[in-house]
């Protein structure tokens, strides 16, 4: 529920606010999906335009960030001690191995992590993209 509860809430708030602020010219809202029946691609994420892109490099970094330390403990968990990356070549290329199927596995986790680019989008626009520009419109 929370995985898919609260980018559904929050793509809502944001493109409930876009209608209020001027329609779909005037405030951000969210792009039409998957209106050929195929569901959601990088297509959607690139309506966004670079508030999009830069969500979508997000949710990557954060799938990224997470894996290594996931992998890490994985080994543990199966030899009973912690990767020494650094010099041996065998834990190296456990923990790489490892990484590579959670990858595999991930790429189930496509839609979600769309989903979650596109439910960042709006926030990435407000919050990082478009930063300066409220103060320079007041």
């Amino acid at each position: 529920a929370i995985v898919t509860g609260v980018p559904a809430i929050t793509s809502y708030l944001y493109y409930n606010r876009g209608k209020e602020e001027g329609g779909e010219e005037g405030g951000f809202s969210l792009p039409k999906f998957g209106g050929d029946g195929e569901g959601l691609s990088m297509a959607d994420v690139k309506k966004f335009g670079v508030s999009g892109t830069v969500a979508y490099i997000l949710t990557e970094l954060a799938f990224w960030a997470v894996a290594f330390p996931v992998a890490s403990s994985a080994l543990y968990q199966t030899t009973g001690h912690w990767p020494d990356v650094i010099n041996d070549p065998t834990d190296r290329g456990a923990v790489l191995a490892f990484i590579f199927t959670g990858a595999n596995i991930a790429r189930l986790l496509v839609p979600v992590r769309l989903g979650a680019a596109l439910a960042l989008a709006p926030w990435v626009d407000e919050n990082i993209i478009n930063r300066g520009g409220a103060e320079d419109e007041e």
